[in-house]
């Protein structure tokens, strides 16, 4: 149910007011640890709740992440995986036996890219523990955010260590359209296992997933050679 929205939640919310100065000296460190061109990788772990206080899971998700030092980057949550090398933008969705091929995005750093939402929230806490910073923002009036809150902590070596995001819109969880079961969910997003690693370099590879023949046409890997293909690249004005 969750996994589309849990890619919505690919940001780190970079944001003006009240410790700013400070927040801002964090967040910028921050994103020097995950652009440097130097490999790296990470786990993740994604945990649904129902509301805002809910202990009980009610979905959860393992994913991984990678970076190379040509700064391109392969990333799984759940069955659905995302490349972003010099040359392609892959989406690759498991449960709908899909790939997505588009153009590069460039300067995509996954969950770092944290300007776009600049104007979006603001600061209501920060507080210095000893092991890390902890960033608590709520979404302006009027903004496009599905959040309401969003909490940030961030380790003293400048990587994320958890996100917590609480949504701003009721989701139904029921399957039965005549008995609704509707709440206000909560998110969480757990990091560990931080290395500078250098990761296989077929992950990065175009050929690990597709080949293009002598038409120009794309001839899927063997594991994924019965997926429907989804080529944006010619929809694009270049």
């Amino acid at each position: 149910m969750f996994c589309k929205k849990i890619f919505s939640v690919w940001l780190v919310f970079y944001c003006c007011f009240g410790h700013a100065q400070t927040v801002n000296a964090v967040f910028k460190k921050l994103g020097q640890q995950y652009s440097v061109a130097k490999p790296l990788q990470y786990q993740s772990k994604y945990v649904l709740y129902k509301d805002f206080d809910s202990k009980k899971i009610e979905e959860s998700y393992k994913g991984v992440f990678y970076k190379n030092s040509q700064n391109e980057i392969y990333m799984k949550i759940g069955e659905t995986e995302i490349l972003n090398s010099k040359s392609v933008n892959l989406k690759i969705s498991h449960p709908e036996k899909a790939i997505e091929i588009s153009n590069p995005i460039p300067t995509y750093f996954g969950d770092f890219d944290m300007k776009p939402l600049l104007e979006l929230c603001k600061i209501d806490k920060f507080i210095d523990y000893k092991s890390y910073w902890e960033i608590t923002m709520t979404a302006k009036p009027f903004s496009s955010l599905p959040y309401s809150k969003i909490i940030v902590r961030v380790s003293k070596a400048y990587f994320l260590q958890k996100q917590v995001f609480y949504y701003n819109t009721a989701t139904n969880f029921s399957q039965d359209f005549r008995k609704p079961d509707v709440h206000y969910p909560r998110l969480e997003v757990i990091y560990a296992n931080y290395n500078r690693n250098a990761i296989n370099a077929s992950v990065f590879k175009n050929s690990t997933y597709f080949t293009t023949s002598g038409k120009g046409g794309i001839v899927l890997s063997q594991r994924l050679k019965k997926y429907e293909i989804v080529d944006q690249r010619n929809n694009s004005n270049n």
